[in-house]
């Protein structure tokens, strides 16, 4: 894609207008604010700079031109943002051509091929006499007409080659319904439908296409599979794809939280009932799912799992919720005290689906009352329980104050042994990326500090001296900002700097922005971007005493003390240095 062509979308576009079709934004004198959608704030902290054409986030750090924020919130590649913006601003892209044109051509190929089942599976449960048994199995389950039209819930006829024969009026080829997935080719080559005498429920990615089908054998011969799946397609991935997902982002993204349960059924009643937060796994097989996970980190990090209360669900749940705590999750689990599964609980009661959801407990706590309620009268396999099934969870809880809770609850209470919880809890959760929901982690606030630092040192020349007096290249985190400033760094002076990157733009402008908070009093500012200047300086200090402390040890291991001599010279000017501006903040 040209840069040209960028600059026609954005040249067309009004990055307040495309935001503001995605939430609510308010005037504020040239600019506009709003609630930033990646973090959880009440007090508007992003800025929408219409003749900048971007926006920034002081509170998460986040920031860009219009596909960037189209990119983030709807959760896309780049080209599918492209598209998307490219449609708004009326602007044909006869320039794109992907690496694979023949893939990407096979890919809408099977799109179509999906579509097409879908709709004449659909046409058959709705009008004709070979879904009648199926339309009224489904009433019977509590779905609605309106529902059924909206999944598109169709019924394949007990015919091997219904959907087949279909398509080759169609003009379809054989292979293509194979590769499909709604096709199969036996060992003698002959080739015939794979769903049959089966209710059916299309399979739909992020955007609403159908990818693959899911279905459900009618009349149960006692030989065949409940249900059978498609197989993994150019268009479909098991581990990409959450049941559901294309009609509940809107509200998981609003709610900041999403429902997961067991069974497609499950999904598709509780949205008939308004409940539309909610998503179904594509079986059992949750390690399978984690980038389908990762994907829906973007729309909320919190999340409710409602699965059967019985043995079978309490392992698919240990599984699912293990993986996901170790990805960064908020973990809940929705009980069901007067139910088997959603569907019973929802058709029950709404209110008591309700309730359920809102009395959720801690992933941890729910396996902590499992061990109360299972083992009250033996105390050695309580404890045995607890150590094996909770404790090796404990050590990816990101809050520390959540992670001592949890140990002191097991010490002090159950009487775990502390050794035991500390060889198995060593060590710290991993950093997360993408964190784009509730609190904000240290990436994301010391991106921002850079930047600010960077539009500073732009806009005013004696800031620019101080701070590239004070600053090298190793201070800094951010690539993309250290590159702004790689010559300006290396001669210790404010020689030309790149002013027309998106960066650099969204870096002044969080600069001009904070100065029309300070009511225009520049030297205010000066203050404050001496005072972020510090604090990042400070951070590559810390930084470097820490890799220095390792060094010290390990030259002391090895008995080297020369090298030692060396690093011990090095921690004292360093801390020298970070004394120095500790006492200056």
């Amino acid at each position: 894609m040209t840069n040209s062509t960028l600059q026609e979308i954005k040249g067309r576009l009004d990055v307040a207008e495309v935001i503001g079709g995605y939430i609510p934004i308010k005037k504020s004198g040239v600019n506009f604010k709003a609630v930033c959608p990646f973090h959880s704030e009440k007090t508007p902290s992003l800025m929408i700079s219409p003749s900048k054409q971007i926006w920034h986030c002081f509170g998460c750090g986040e920031g860009g031109d219009v596909f960037g924020f189209v990119t983030r919130f709807e959760n896309l590649e780049f080209k599918e943002a492209l598209k998307i913006l490219a449609e708004k601003a009326g602007v044909q892209l006869n320039t794109f051509r992907p690496l694979d044109q023949k893939e990407e051509d096979e890919k809408g190929l099977l799109l179509r091929i999906n579509d097409f089942a879908a709709r004449l599976f659909h046409q058959v449960l709705i009008k004709e006499q070979d879904g009648k048994n199926a339309l009224e199995y489904l009433k019977r389950r509590g779905l609605n007409l309106e529902t059924i039209k909206k999944w598109q819930i169709g019924f394949s006829p007990n015919d091997f080659h219904f959907l087949h024969k279909a398509l080759q009026k169609k003009g379809l080829s054989e292979d293509l319904a194979v590769r499909a997935g709604v096709c199969v080719r036996n060992e003698k080559g002959n080739t015939y439908d794979r769903f049959r005498g089966r209710v059916t429920f299309p399979i739909y990615n992020y955007f609403g296409e159908i990818v693959g089908f899911s279905a459900r054998i009618l009349l149960d011969d006692g030989k065949s599979a409940k249900y059978i799946n498609s197989p993994e397609t150019l268009v479909y991935k098991k581990s990409e794809t959450l049941f559901g997902l294309n009609f509940a982002k809107d509200l998981i993204r609003k709610k900041d939280e999403m429902v997961i349960v067991e069974g497609q059924m499950d999904c598709i009643s509780l949205h008939q009932a308004g409940f539309t937060n909610v998503v179904a796994a594509s079986g059992t097989a949750y390690n399978e799912q984690a980038a389908g996970f990762t994907k829906a980190r973007r729309l909320s990090k919190n999340i409710k799992f409602c699965f059967d209360a019985d043995s079978a669900g309490r392992m698919a749940l240990r599984r699912a919720g293990g993986m996901l705590l170790r990805q960064g999750f908020r973990i809940k689990v929705i009980e069901l005290k007067s139910a088997k599964d959603p569907d019973e609980l929802v058709k029950k009661s709404p209110g008591l689906w309700a309730k359920a959801v809102s009395e959720a407990v801690w992933f941890l706590d729910y396996y902590i009352n499992l061990a109360k309620e299972n083992f009250e009268k033996d105390i050695v396999a309580q404890k045995h329980y607890l150590s094996e099934e909770v404790v090796p969870l404990i050590k990816f809880i990101e809050d520390p104050l959540e992670k001592d809770h949890y140990i002191n609850e097991l010490i002090n209470k159950f009487g775990v042994s502390e050794r035991v919880i500390k060889g198995q809890t060593a060590g710290s959760a991993p950093l997360k990326k993408n964190n784009t929901t509730g609190r904000i982690n240290n990436h994301e606030l010391f991106f921002g500090l850079e930047k600010e630092i960077l539009g500073g040192i732009i806009l005013y020349p004696e800031f620019a001296n101080s701070a590239l007096g004070l600053l090298a290249g190793g201070d800094f985190e951010s690539y993309e900002v250290k590159k702004i400033l790689e010559e300006a760094l290396a001669s210790k002076q404010a020689v030309q700097i790149d002013k027309n990157s998106s960066l650099a733009k969204e870096a002044v402008f969080m600069v001009e922005s904070r100065l029309e908070e300070f009511s225009g009093d520049r030297e205010v500012l000066i203050k404050q971007l001496t005072s972020s200047l510090r604090g990042l300086k400070l951070r590559s200090l810390k930084r470097q005493q820490n890799e220095l402390l390792m060094n010290i040890k390990e030259a002391e291991e090895k008995g080297d003390r020369g090298l030692l001599g060396t690093l011990n010279i090095e921690f004292a000017e360093i801390s020298r240095l970070r004394v120095k501006l500790e006492k200056g903040i």
